[in-house]
């Protein structure tokens, strides 16, 4: 995957929000996005993907000058024209519990219904699991709340040495500065580690 993504749309807004977000990341050249499912406690059937994609055809129905738009940022950012967009979907699991944490294998028929699984450690032991065992793309840590785990070199290594990535919310960063002063250091420390493992 090259280019800009934005894996963390949420797929319970409405259908004119989401046509509105997908558009504006057409338009800021974005090569594609995630619709986000998030999940808390025990996962069931009823949990499997139902995410609908939207049709390309109706965002530029609702943006007529959307091509004008894509193209200059795209040629900005040095991707190819004729890569196209890209809509996907994801389903996030905040896991507190080592049961919670577990049911993230590929032997979980639900996981397979989405195009990348990331889980959200609410502990020590999720956390760990997460980084050593647990078959998801992406590690979501929110640095606006304190974390209720530590950042252990060795599990952030051993996720990176597995092709896990990070992923770090930042909205909270923009509004508060008590926030930020917090987070910076983080994801600072996170990016240090990810360099030396490589």
């Amino acid at each position: 995957m090259g280019g800009f993504f934005d894996l963390n749309i949420p797929q319970d807004i409405t259908k004119t929000t989401r046509i509105k977000l997908a558009v504006k990341a057409m338009e800021l050249g974005y090569s594609g996005i995630a619709y986000n499912r998030n999940i808390k406690g025990i996962m069931s059937d009823h949990d499997r993907c139902s995410i609908p994609l939207l049709s390309l055809s109706s965002l530029l129905d609702v943006a007529p000058s959307l091509a004008f738009s894509v193209n200059f940022h795209r040629d900005l950012l040095g991707i190819p024209r004729s890569s196209p967009f890209r809509q996907y979907t994801r389903l996030t699991v905040s896991a507190d519990t080592p049961s919670q944490a577990q049911v993230l294998n590929s032997g979980n028929p639900v996981l397979k219904t989405y195009d990348f699984v990331a889980v959200k450690p609410l502990s020590q032991t999720a956390f760990d699991h997460a980084c050593l065992k647990a078959e998801v793309d992406i590690i979501a840590i929110d640095f606006s709340e304190k974390l209720p785990f530590r950042l252990k070199l060795p599990m952030v290594k051993a996720a990176i040495e597995r092709g896990v990535y990070f992923e770090i919310t930042y909205s909270d960063l923009i509004a508060d500065i008590q926030v930020r002063r917090q987070m910076i250091p983080s994801a600072k420390w996170i990016g240090l580690v990810e360099r030396i493992s490589f």
